[in-house]
């Protein structure tokens, strides 16, 4: 079963993390951007290393959706580096795995707590934005002060005080409004 796209920003914080003094950074040479025109669904995506993880399952705009053992992950364009092989990501296979699987443990988690009547906090859990009412294919139907409305899967996430979303309530309600005045204007 081919799980969802997920972001890995953390992935690629190690690659930014300075190893060694000024000096030595200043002689080493950072690895080549991989041109664009190797990024095209079907190529082979390598990591740091030269291992193959996987391939190139779908290019939008500054995105590349990468296919590795039957799950997925979206990184920027940027995130490529250019090797002897191919394209590849800035982190060693292992790293990209255990990202993955994190995430699918995530996903997991959230699924568990995302039924009806379960409260939905906002991202630093001091205001509880609505109710979930029901669950449907594309997500979760929530009770809120301005109405119910559907929100993807993705935009919720488990916290310390339970399940959330990725917004403060200012945002949410904002995000909210401008769908539904959206909605209304065709």
């Amino acid at each position: 079963m081919h799980k969802s796209f997920g972001p890995i920003a953390a992935l690629f914080l190690a690659s930014a993390i300075p190893l060694a003094g000024p000096a030595a950074q200043a002689q080493a040479q950072a690895p080549a951007p991989a041109p664009a025109a190797s990024l095209v669904v079907g190529a082979k995506v390598y990591d740091q290393n030269g291992e193959e993880v996987g391939q190139i399952a779908k290019v939008s705009g500054d995105r590349v959706a990468v296919s590795i053992d039957g799950n997925g992950l979206v990184v920027p364009k940027n995130a490529f580096v250019k090797s002897a092989k191919g394209s590849a990501l800035k982190a060693p296979k292992q790293k990209i795995v255990a990202v993955l699987r994190q995430a699918e443990a995530d996903a997991v988690a959230v699924d568990g707590a995302l039924k009806p009547g379960a409260e939905v906090r906002s991202a630093d859990g001091a205001a509880v934005l609505g109710k979930v009412t029901a669950i449907a294919p594309q997500g979760a139907v929530l009770a809120t002060s301005e109405g119910n409305i559907t929100m993807p899967r993705a935009a919720f996430f488990l916290s310390a005080r339970g399940l959330a979303m990725r917004v403060d309530e200012k945002q949410f309600l904002a995000g909210v409004r401008a769908a539904r005045a959206q909605k209304k204007g065709g």
